[in-house]
């Protein structure tokens, strides 16, 4: 509650600063109050309602500061007070405020009444008239009353020494008028963000940035927000200007330092410069470990921080020490039921489903969702991340009926407490898509994906990577469903966004060009297709390194284009390499080794290399079974394969019963989920084929098929 009750003086004070400026920051202004060309001697009634004065000539009255503030003097006065003591000043310094008011009401009603008597708005002649007029100025008025005093008696040097004071009260004016507008851009940036409006987040930083000055401060939260919202080349500058000030200030040690060396390493990361980031994010674990001394906090963050770039350079067995250790700290200085450990848990959890280890990752996301759901209370903030993730995980192990659940929950979780048009209700809907998508529920997955765009659109713009995303995705569903002219034009503009965010020569740009290519690819448009998968390579080798994963996915799909057009002496040697590749990153017993040995094992096939073709179809069905249960769509995918093989080399009833157990798995997929599966109806002609060179006849093979599913024949 401490630090509400501190947030609350500090507006308190910006008020205070905000009011002080409306008083004495006229002063700027009073040559300019008047129209010069007519006598003033009536005032009426002003903006306030308050009723003016009305100047006698030769009586030398002194009116009210209101009439050009157009505000209600004694008001802004009261409340200028009152706001001083709420914000714990002393009566010394409250008595020191009321006499400022006083001496600025002086300076601005003497120098009206001067201006109207001369009929113009300018500086008084030293006159008689204007030595009367000074006579009512009192000798502890404000210094630019006095420089008016001085100026009509004639003594100029003592003029500009009041000026000179009159000056400096201007400018520290000014200067408390700037850190209160500070204050104000400040609020309404972080409150943009907090709302999902990042553009009008991004109008409030770039009116900040010139407010700023050596604020290291609003500096980095200033950064921060332009590097959430992809706009690096100008969050970049402002993080190395922070992090220069801070080693200047308390030393290259410091926490402070530490942080910033982080937050920039974090941009590396983004923009894909690695080898800047590993450095930066090493030297900050060395100054939160605190050799010789206590650890400083954050010294947990640090290191899930460098594991998680450990994992994104494909360097996974040196990540999990370091995330496992990350999570023994929070645990022993948070609890095991800390908001804290919960994400180091995430982290863990992500690690072990990336490399296969899905036993292992499932109930760490449980204890995730445990711990966030937070029994007896409201659910804390990565409440809804939590379950999503967790129905990653049921999708990737074929648990469809129990991730979609969890999928919809988290939209309406995400609706309620953001709104439905904040950027984490695309994500939201994006996920529950590709869902859909998965299963083979177009028609459903489409609308969400378009709400998904029109909601990021909107509020981070059309240029923003997530928007590029946003299109992918949908036009991946136009190529499901034959839609591909639709698909090439989504394709290609979120190429354009992603070379325009991130340049020409990151990884998100090598997805892109794959994603275009294997367009044209499929519409037998191998000589378009061919120069972007080969650019999609060289940026990987360049960005990732010759031995990353989603290398071997580009390497992969670069031999099936060469197999397609009958290179097959070109293709052996890639899917060789993607082999090598994922068999280094993940071990032998992984998925994507298995996806690897089936291209292979095709290879082989249409070589007529069917020993070699059989031993790899057989270890990619042992894999997928270990991965994924004897029941998982790839499993059918596998065993059609093998059915295949065995088939074209006369071995039918081998073929027969895989043919059989890959349709049973089929059917069982789409009687839990309600929708047919996209490979069912191949699978049955694939079957009925396989019957007829067995010796049914057409009828009974026909029959012997319906026979196996009739409730969905029916349908």
């Amino acid at each position: 509650m401490e630090w509400f009750k501190n947030l609350r003086i500090e507006w308190q004070i910006a008020i205070f600063t905000v009011t002080v400026a409306a008083i004495g920051g006229i002063i700027g202004l009073l040559m300019n109050t008047r129209d010069s060309s007519t006598p003033q001697t009536t005032i009426h009634q002003n903006g306030t309602g308050n009723t003016a004065f009305v100047a006698e000539e030769n009586k030398g009255n002194v009116a009210g500061r209101d009439v050009i503030l157009g505000i209600d003097g004694g008001e802004a006065l009261n409340q200028l007070i009152r706001v001083s003591k709420e914000a714990g000043q002393s009566e010394n310094e409250v008595k020191h405020l009321k006499q400022t008011v006083k001496q600025l009401e002086e300076q601005l009603a003497i120098h009206q009444l001067s201006t109207e008597l001369a009929g113009e708005s300018q500086v008084p002649q030293p006159t008689q008239e204007a030595k009367d007029i000074a006579a009512h100025i009192q000798d502890d008025a404000g210094p630019y009353a006095q420089a008016l005093k001085a100026i009509a008696e004639g003594n100029n040097k003592q003029a500009d020494e009041f000026l000179d004071e009159t000056q400096k009260l201007l400018d520290h004016v000014q200067e408390q008028k700037d850190k209160a507008q500070t204050k104000i851009y400040m609020a309404r940036m972080q409150n943009a963000s907090y709302a999902g409006k990042p553009q009008d987040a991004l109008q409030y930083c770039d009116k900040l940035t010139t407010l700023a000055g050596d604020d290291t401060l609003i500096m980095n939260k200033i950064a921060i927000v332009y590097h959430n919202n992809a706009q690096y080349q100008k969050a970049e500058p402002l993080m190395k200007r922070v992090l220069t000030i801070d080693e200047a200030s308390y030393g290259r040690d410091h926490p402070k330092v530490a942080r910033d060396l982080n937050n920039l390493a974090q941009l590396y990361q983004a923009t894909n410069r690695l080898k800047e980031a590993e450095p930066l994010m090493k030297r900050v674990v060395e100054i939160l470990e605190n050799p010789g001394g206590e650890s400083f906090p954050n010294v947990a963050t640090a290191l899930n921080n460098l594991a998680q770039l450990y994992q994104a350079t494909n360097r996974l067995t040196e990540a999990e020490p370091l995330m496992k250790r990350a999570m023994a700290i929070d645990e022993a200085s948070l609890g095991r039921d800390h908001p804290d450990v919960a994400i180091d848990l995430n982290n863990l959890a992500q690690l072990y489903q990336a490399i296969n280890r899905l036993k292992e990752a499932e109930p760490l996301m449980k204890r995730v969702v445990e711990i966030l759901e937070n029994p007896g209370g409201e659910p804390l903030p990565n409440y809804a991340g939590a379950l999503n993730n967790l129905a990653q995980l049921y999708q990737a192990t074929n648990r469809l009926t129990e991730a979609e659940p969890l999928m919809k929950r988290v939209v309406e979780i995400v609706e309620k407490s953001l709104g439905k048009d904040h950027p984490n209700v695309a994500t939201a809907l994006n996920n529950l898509a590709m869902l859909y998508q998965a299963t083979g529920r177009h028609k459903e997955a489409e609308p969400l994906m378009k709400r998904a765009l029109t909601i990021d659109e909107a509020s981070l713009g059309r240029d923003h990577p997530d928007v590029a995303r946003d299109l992918n995705n949908l036009a991946l569903l136009y190529k499901d469903t034959n839609r591909l002219k639709e698909a090439e034009l989504l394709m290609k503009r979120a190429l354009a966004i992603d070379e325009a965010s991130f340049g020409k020569d990151h990884p998100n740009v090598a997805r892109d060009l794959n994603n275009l290519a294997q367009l044209y690819k499929d519409t037998n448009r191998l000589k378009e297709a061919e120069p972007l998968m080969k650019r999609a390579i060289e940026i990987g080798e360049a960005s990732l390194g010759p031995n990353h994963p989603d290398l071997a996915t580009w390497l992969s799909n670069l031999a099936a284009l060469y197999q397609d057009a009958n290179r097959l002496k070109e293709a052996e040697p890639l899917m060789k390499r993607a082999l090598t590749i994922n068999e280094a990153s993940y071990g032998r017993d992984h998925p994507d080794v298995a996806s690897a040995l089936n291209n292979l094992a095709l290879l082989y096939q249409a070589t007529n290399r069917l020993k070699e073709a059989e031993l790899l179809m057989k270890r990619t069905l042992a894999i997928d079974e270990a991965s994924y249960g004897n029941d998982h769509p790839k499993v059918a995918r596998d065993l059609n394969n093998l059915a295949q093989l065995y088939q074209a080399t006369n071995r039918l009833t081998e073929a027969e019963p895989l043919m059989k157990r890959a349709i049973d798995i089929y059917i069982d997929f789409t009687r839990r989920t309600g929708h047919p599966h996209p490979h069912l109806m191949a699978a049955f002609g694939n079957y009925s084929r396989l019957l007829v060179e067995m010796g049914d006849s057409k009828e009974q093979a026909r029959a012997k098929v319906i026979a196996m599913a009739p409730d969905l024949f029916n349908q």
